[in-house]
């Protein structure tokens, strides 16, 4: 009989070990899922910090670095592909570019094609070097499409 007993023990210990394991992953997976929520919401104030920076106080500026957000994009003026567009055309023997020649050479920089921002953003990105006038953009071949835009530098 005691040789019974050891194992229905046994056998209870295991299936209650089991069930709070099962308990424990729930929690487990529950408390991801709220650590995801909450880092989509800090990357997102994150952009909104990035883009409100020039409008910041140097108080306020102090607070946001305070707070250890990669804000590196704002301090520089120009974000990260817009950067790397801009120094594509500096570093180009030609005067001009497509926008779509462009947008491929800012791909090629990268040496993970799969973080490479859509041609959309891109474009997006870049309007800062348009506004300021670092870059110039002329009407290509299609005016329906903004691949065949002319990209120049501004000879001023």
């Amino acid at each position: 009989m005691s040789n019974h007993n050891i194992i229905d023990t046994l056998i209870q210990n295991i299936s209650d070990d089991q069930k709070l394991l099962e308990t424990a992953d729930e929690k487990i997976e529950q408390a991801k899922e709220e650590k995801r929520t909450i880092t989509n919401r800090i990357k997102e104030y994150q952009k909104d910090a990035t883009a409100m920076m020039k409008y910041a106080s140097d108080e306020q500026i102090q607070k946001l670095e305070a707070l250890d957000l990669d804000l590196s994009e704002s301090k520089q003026g120009l974000n990260s592909v817009a950067t790397t567009a801009f120094d594509i055309m500096l570093n180009s023997k030609k005067k001009s570019m497509t926008n779509e020649e462009l947008y491929k050479a800012y791909i090629d920089t990268l040496d993970d094609k799969e973080k490479a921002v859509s041609y959309t953003a891109f474009n997006i990105k870049c309007r800062p070097l348009f506004n300021n006038q670092r870059l110039l953009r002329k009407e290509g071949s299609d005016p329906k499409s903004s691949r065949t835009s002319i990209i120049m530098k501004n000879k001023s």
